[in-house]
């Protein structure tokens, strides 16, 4: 009779530590909708990481791919968060080819082969259709602070512009190997972390499209006008995510929700 009670004691306690073991799992996984959501005629990938879909205030990351991409593409580079977010992966409105998407118009004429003043009037266009998706973003999930944007490429245009142009919706703009248009700059009163987005500019030395030199231009341009940016430099990369960028923007941002970051010209090897 012992002997069962103690076999009893034995299996209540296995039982019991996975419970625990399978609660704590659980509370550190993904969760993530199969079907995108939409919202104001954009759909997006929605994930969500340490929490569940259903939590509110929690903080959210807008993630914009590149031409010829997808919210599923771009969700691989944002990993590795320890702390509960929500994942907002907006899809380019327009189809690419094959399954892909692009936030600008393709047909009858690409926005990369567009007059300069054209483009410039087009991503400017979209970047304010943009600002009104991260309102109603903001309205549909409220955060407890304000969003951070990244964006890729193309993508990148975008989260430029919103950092440059619509600031008062997000607290930080993250553009991984920008292509810059240094009209849209205006002069900013000196900035807050409180008041106005920081922007942190991600950019490979060995960038054949964007030369970097160029890029340091638009940065010292951004400083000038009073607004509160960094440049994270990286030797050996080209037009494209290596995996220290990748590492790079995502212990920033997690330092940025959860702490403080550094200034200046940011070299990393």
């Amino acid at each position: 009779m012992g002997k069962i009670k103690s076999l009893l004691l034995s299996v209540g306690i296995m039982m019991l530590f996975f419970i625990l073991f399978h609660s704590s799992v659980s509370a550190q996984s993904t969760i993530e909708n199969q079907i995108l959501d939409e919202l104001i005629g954009y759909k997006f990938k929605h994930i969500v990481v340490n929490t569940d879909l259903s939590d509110t205030r929690i903080p959210i990351i807008i993630g914009l791919h590149w031409k010829g991409s997808t919210p599923n593409e771009f969700s691989k580079f944002l990993t590795g968060f320890d702390f509960p977010v929500r994942l907002i992966l907006v899809q380019g409105q327009y189809p690419s080819y094959q399954g892909y998407f692009s936030f600008f118009r393709i047909i009858p004429n690409s926005y990369y082969t567009l007059p300069k003043d054209e483009k410039m009037e087009l991503l400017l266009t979209e970047g304010e259709k943009r600002s009104k998706f991260i309102k109603s973003i903001i309205s549909k999930y409220k955060p407890g602070k304000k969003p951070v944007i990244i964006g890729a490429s193309q993508g990148e245009d975008l989260a430029y512009v919103i950092g440059v142009r619509c600031n008062n919706l997000i607290s930080l703009s993250c553009p991984l190997f920008t292509t810059l248009d240094n009209r849209i700059i205006k002069p900013q009163i000196k900035p807050t972390q409180k008041s106005l987005a920081r922007i942190e500019i991600f950019h490979g030395i060995e960038n054949n499209i964007v030369p970097i030199e160029r890029v340091k231009q638009y940065f010292q341009l951004l400083k000038d006008n009073n607004y509160d940016v960094n440049l994270h430099v990286y030797k050996d990369v080209s037009h494209d995510i290596p995996d220290e960028m990748i590492i790079g923007f995502n212990k920033l941002i997690t330092k940025y929700l959860c702490g403080v970051l550094r200034e200046g010209i940011i070299n990393t090897i």
